[in-house]
This record gives structure tokens, sequence and C-alpha cells, in this order.
């Protein structure tokens, strides 16, 4: 359930991008949107993959060196993948740094986490 929140979240972000913001966000039809959020969305799956692979890896003593840069680099993750879709997917658009930056924001302040329940 929280992988189809966070999908329609980043599609709903893409949306209001592309239609409120034009000048920063273009995104050409709505097949780009779709596959743009997909994409987004199958980057991060990847990346939980790798995460809870590395944290297993831990006892084995190969998880305390990727955990750390793995950590690291979800901070540079979003922008990474937006820019990534701006240079590969025909039809996606983000203009400017800032744009960036703001997409990052949102998209982070909206995605659904998952609450770990107390034994």
């Amino acid at each position: 359930m929280k992988n189809i929140l966070n999908f329609a979240v980043t599609l709903l972000v893409f949306w209001a991008g592309n239609e409120y913001f034009p000048q920063h966000v273009s995104i050409l039809d709505t097949k780009t949107l779709l596959i743009a959020s997909a994409l987004m969305f199958i980057i991060s799956y990847l990346y939980g993959l790798a995460m809870v692979f590395s944290l297993l890896l831990i006892p084995v003593g190969i998880g305390c060196l990727t955990t750390p840069a793995l950590m690291l680099a979800s901070i540079i993750l979003t922008p990474i993948k937006l820019w990534l879709l701006d240079l590969y997917l025909p039809g996606f658009e983000i203009h400017g740094f800032w744009t960036y930056v703001v997409l990052t924001i949102v998209l982070s302040i909206f995605t659904v986490k998952v609450k770990k329940q107390k034994r």
C-alpha cells in the first residue's frame, strides 16, 4: 500500500509541476508523466532493496562498508533521479537548479514512510 501511495504522490507532484509551473517542469503528455513516475518509483524501490540487503550484510562485515555509503547516497539520490529523467526521457524537462531543489524537497516531504510498530 505504501508503494502505491508513493507512486501516486510522485505522479501528483509531477502533474502539479507541469500544470501550475510549466516554465520549470515540462511534461509532453500523460504517457511521459506515467513513465517518469514509474521510473522514479522503480529506482526508489531498488534503492530500498539495496539498503535492506546492505543492512543484512552487517553481521558478515560487508554491510559496515556499504550501509554508510548508501545512507550518504540517499541525500543526493532524488536530484540524481530527476536529472537522469531530464537527460534520458524525451518529453520530460526540468528547467533550473532551484527546480531540482524544490522538487526534491516536495517529494521527500510527501513520501510515505513506514512506521515501526512497538512490541
